[in-house]
């Protein structure tokens, strides 16, 4: 297994600063071999990424608040041996679009196995077109993608197998009580601190390759959550000391876990952990479609993924859809 480490300016920059004790401009300058001039342009780089970096006069620079990086080799320790030996390669990035296109556009032949996780995402992608808050240095934008030999039409239910793996690997770094919102939002007390986007290519008989990308607030801070539009909450508010490399081997972990199961087994053997985390089960609900809504007591999901409404007209099946909770009954 393979590890590809990040090395651009801004993250080199950054690696070297610290909350702790400043750190003089002309030694950063020699630490990294650039001008004293270059140090100071990287820094105000990091300002404008949403990083609080305070110069003080005779001293150097000094950040505000703690940074954790990522770093390969602390995110492969949370894997065990049988973890590692089913991944093939992790990246580790600075900034990209998004985590899913990069392994889109990597060669057919080489994505299978094939994880990474950013920094920052620019142009981070959330369910039906939505656009995922994605700032420098404080949540986690990781993609994994995987070959099954199944078909389209047989992975249906793998969103809601992701997002169990990422409510076990939050609970499994320190964040317990995370809830899911079909078909895979992540939720704790009723508000957002994830979410999964699984995009499939593939045939209809199989194979397939599905990219599983998830993003998960760590430490979103109330700048970076200025532009969120929803309810929103960050793993800090449960654990202000959580590590972001703990926090993504453990989603790594779970992941390669959780998808093995489910290629061999299917979904079946994820209904218990699914009930137990079905934040929609037996509360009044409304799904939004395009021109329509229905309204309806969520009654679980069907064996194909798709969420069950009960109604005066009886029980439906619905595959897509917005879903709000209502707070009372109509």
């Amino acid at each position: 297994m393979n590890s590809h480490v990040n090395c651009d300016p801004i993250h080199r920059l950054a690696q070297q600063l610290s909350h702790r004790e400043s750190r003089s401009g002309a030694s950063i300058a020699e630490s990294l071999g650039v001008s004293r001039t270059a140090v100071w342009k990287h820094v105000e780089t990091l300002r404008d990424l949403g990083i609080e970096v305070d110069a003080v006069a005779g001293q150097g620079y000094r950040l505000r608040e703690p940074l954790e990086l990522l770093d390969s080799e602390s995110i492969l320790s949370e894997l065990g041996a049988d973890s590692r030996s089913l991944l093939d390669q992790l990246h580790v990035l600075g900034a990209v679009d998004s985590t899913n296109d990069w392994l889109q556009a990597r060669a057919p032949g080489s994505r299978h196995a094939r994880a990474v996780v950013a920094e920052q995402q620019l142009a981070g992608k959330g369910r039906r077109g939505r656009s995922w808050v994605s700032p420098f240095g404080r949540n986690i934008y990781l993609s994994l993608a995987w070959r099954f030999e199944l078909g389209v039409a047989e992975v249906a239910c793998l969103p809601l197998v992701v997002a169990i793996a990422a409510c076990e690997a939050l609970e499994s770094a320190g964040v317990a009580g995370v809830m899911i919102k079909w078909p895979n939002d992540l939720v704790l007390n009723g508000a957002k601190l994830g979410g999964c986007l699984v995009e499939v290519q593939g045939d209809a008989a199989g194979p397939c390759l599905a990219i599983m990308g998830v993003g998960i607030n760590v430490r979103m801070g109330p700048a970076g959550g200025q532009a969120i539009d929803q309810p929103w909450t960050e793993a800090v508010s449960v654990d202000p000391g959580i590590s972001r490399n703990r926090l993504a081997g453990q989603l790594l972990h779970s992941l390669l876990h959780q998808i093995i199961d489910f290629a061999s087994n299917g979904f079946a053997s994820f209904d218990e952990a699914w009930n137990a985390r079905d934040v929609l089960r037996g509360r009044p609900v409304t799904v939004s479609q395009p021109g329509q809504c229905h309204h309806g007591i969520a009654r679980g999901i069907s064996p194909l993924g798709g969420l069950l409404l009960q109604s005066s007209a009886g029980v439906a099946e619905y595959r897509a859809g917005e879903v709000s909770i209502r707070q009372k009954e109509l």
